[in-house]
């Protein structure tokens, strides 16, 4: 689909989408339009979302009936890595005013159930209507791990469309000189024969480079490696993978490049239907694999079991509800989950680290693999370094007096708290919980039995090798 930006406003004057819509008790972000907004938006669309730029206005984002969530949420976060500072690019490591530009123009991604209902809409009352917009169809939108995203039988157009809206409102007016460098790699292409444009009736010469650009961002970042047609890009690019460009179009890749990272950095869900292995590390014999080499931040959804492999990449990482298995693969690897260290369960059994959510429903069980940073929502934890802790201290609140000795039979004998430390309950050292660690606690502390064994006085480590284990250093000894 070419270019479809439009500046709207006409006889529904300042009726546009308000900025304060509230979307943050939504746990997706994604909310049912509410009644205040103006009927010509409600008439055709269901639901909303948005980004807040740093100008403390928004970028809009409509759904019609037939966007999934997942596809709302999909077209957000990638336009929200598009607005992205890129550390180190010539136009991209401070993107505040190409965000505020957007949110200045009420840019909006008004995402239709088809080319035919976007047609009706824009055709009648929406056509009035005070915003800037491009459009994107469900029937034009794929996300990780569906079936067209495994099998590559229908081409996403969810990048394309995204950053048409950023370069028309947001790169236009701000960085002229980038799209001037746009503009001079769209002509060089054209006059080397490696980008064929539709004639000028269909694609006006003033829209060549945001159709240019967007062919450069898609055949680098995968999308087109498997070309199912065997067209090129849609027939217009000669190339189709990320070698070929180059070595073909260096100038191309070089002025994507000055906006752009290297790497597909938007945090991207897997569709909650997924129940087997979703892999970023390239693998011949997987076809999807041409597209997910290139991604980095990457999440399952729902609550089938399923894993989840990086790459050599510093991957970000998340599973799901259900019990996963996350491979980090090469780099310097993250795994996020949803609440803070103290409510989940750390071990380690001959090399895999097993963190378990002691909240029902919500993270599961997951065995990690190469993976050298566990984020909590209060701290990060380094699961290779041996955790701190103080012996007997079971309720870790920093002294070890009769509240531990109750803490730890409270635990084996009445379902009492979870320690967030075994090994602090662990108390005469023996590599087991059990009835003698309370026991031990109670003749230390009142019949002058035996102090417990190191680490104590102070916090410290122990020198036993995973029983019964303790990955996350206790609160007290931080």
């Amino acid at each position: 689909m070419f270019l479809v930006l439009v500046l709207l406003g006409g006889a529904l004057g300042a009726q546009n989408l308000p900025d304060d819509i509230d979307i943050t008790q939504s746990p997706d972000g994604i909310v049912a339009l509410p009644a205040r907004v103006h009927s010509v938006f409600r008439s055709t669309f269901d639901r909303y979302t948005k980004i807040i730029a740093p100008n403390g206005g928004a970028i809009h984002f409509l759904l019609q009936s037939q966007v999934t969530n997942e596809m709302g949420v999909r077209a957000r976060e990638i336009l929200r890595f598009y607005i992205t500072d890129a550390p180190g690019s010539e136009f991209g490591a401070d993107k505040t005013a190409v965000a505020n530009s957007m949110a200045n123009l009420d840019a909006t991604l008004v995402y239709f159930n088809s080319e035919s209902a976007a047609e009706r809409a824009i055709e009648g009352r929406l056509g009035k209507a005070d915003l800037f917009f491009q459009d994107l169809y469900a029937s034009e939108s794929v996300v990780e791990g569906s079936r067209d995203y495994v099998n590559n039988t229908l081409r996403d157009a969810t990048l394309e469309e995204v950053f048409h809206l950023v370069h028309g409102a947001g790169i236009q007016p701000t960085l002229p000189a980038f799209h001037s460098r746009i503009t001079a790699a769209t002509n060089a292409a054209i006059a080397a024969g490696i980008y064929d444009p539709p004639p000028s009736r269909e694609l006006p010469r003033a829209d060549r480079p945001f159709e240019y650009i967007i062919s450069i961002i898609d055949v680098y970042y995968g999308m087109w490696a498997h070309d199912r047609d065997g067209d090129s890009f849609g027939g217009e690019y000669r190339y189709n993978t990320r070698a070929e460009i180059e070595a073909g179009d260096p100038s191309g890749v070089a002025a994507m490049l000055a906006f752009l990272p290297p790497y597909l950095e938007a945090s991207l869900t897997v569709t909650g239907s997924w129940n087997s292995e979703f892999t970023l590390t390239r693998n011949p014999a997987v076809p999807y694999t041409h597209k997910s080499q290139y991604l980095t931040n990457v999440r399952l959804s729902g609550t089938r079991n399923a894993s989840l492999t990086g790459n050599s990449l510093d991957n970000t990482l998340a599973g799901n509800s259900g019990n996963n298995r996350i491979d980090g693969g090469g780099g310097m690897d993250s795994v996020l989950f949803s609440g803070q260290s103290s409510e989940y369960a750390v071990t380690t059994r001959a090399g895999v680290i097993e963190v378990s959510d002691t909240v029902r429903g919500r993270d599961g069980t997951d065995r990690l693999s190469a993976v050298e940073r566990l984020v909590f929502t209060d701290r990060v934890v380094d699961p290779t370094a041996a955790a701190i802790f103080l012996r007997g201290d079971g309720n870790d609140d920093g002294t070890i007096d009769l509240t531990d000795g109750v803490y730890i039979l409270n635990y084996l004998f009445l379902g009492g708290d979870s320690p967030g430390c075994m090994d602090s309950v662990d108390a005469d050292d023996n590599g087991l919980v059990q009835l003698t660690d309370g026991v031990f606690i109670l003749n230390f502390l009142f019949l002058g039995g035996a102090v417990p064994p190191a680490p104590y006085p102070g916090c410290g480590t122990d020198d036993r090798d995973g029983t019964p284990g303790c990955k996350l250093p206790a609160g007290n000894c931080e």
